[in-house]
């Protein structure tokens, strides 16, 4: 792992396994229009949920050359079908990545709408499911001079950190700093009750006619 910049070589491999930061692929919203996450360098702005346009400190990347099976399927990555969260298309997201979530069930369970969960917690709900990662993948970790959610895939609400002299984790989930904006981040147990219950609230509508597709669409709810 080492600070990106225009001259530095491809990143060496770090861990058989990345568990948090964006895959390359990922676009991410600037001030005048998307851009792929491995194109960010230190000193571009990035837009920001509810800061405006903010400055890029530091980018931090990891490269990944493993075999499927040296990287357990708990951590694989998550394929989010287009529309769940925001996004526009389908979007990968690593299973620590922390995402924002703005609904009426978190404002009722948490006193806020606003929920910062793990992508972790999202498995299961509206087709969000592990996929194989590929044999080789880089990460990139884009640090902000505060915790900053910054808009990813189109509309998804992701989670930036702030700078701070910290690694890329493998395989643990970094604390969070969320709460200079307002955001509380809340534990896997918790996002796991929240997303269960928002899985429950499809199954619901959906039985009750109130989503198109009836009986069917509350399978797709509950599909892996």
């Amino acid at each position: 792992m080492r600070p990106h910049g225009t001259d530095a070589p491809d990143p060496m491999p770090d861990s058989a396994f990345a568990t948090e930061g964006l895959l390359h692929g990922t676009p991410v919203a600037m001030p005048d229009g998307w851009r792929m996450v491995e194109e960010v360098a230190p000193g571009d702005y990035l837009l920001t949920f509810d800061g405006g346009p903010r400055r890029v400190e530091a980018v931090q990347s990891a490269l990944v050359e493993t075999a499927r099976a040296a990287w357990p399927r708990a951590h694989w990555p998550l394929r989010v079908p287009p529309g769940v969260i925001g996004n526009r298309g389908a979007l990968r997201l690593l299973p620590d990545q922390a995402v924002l979530l703005d609904c009426d069930l978190a404002d009722t369970m948490f006193g806020d709408p606003f929920a910062l969960i793990p992508a972790a917690a999202l498995q299961g709900w509206r087709g969000i499911a592990p996929e194989p990662p590929g044999a080789v993948e880089r990460v990139a970790t884009l640090l902000m001079a505060e915790d900053e959610v910054i808009y990813a895939g189109g509309g998804a609400l992701v989670w930036c950190p702030g700078d701070q002299p910290i690694g890329l984790p493998m395989g643990g989930m970094m604390p969070l700093r969320g709460d200079r904006a307002g955001y509380v981040p809340l534990s896997l147990a918790s996002a796991r009750e929240l997303v269960a219950c928002l899985i429950a609230q499809d199954v619901g509508a959906a039985l009750s006619g109130a989503a198109p597709g009836g009986y069917q669409a509350a399978l797709r709810a509950l599909s892996p």
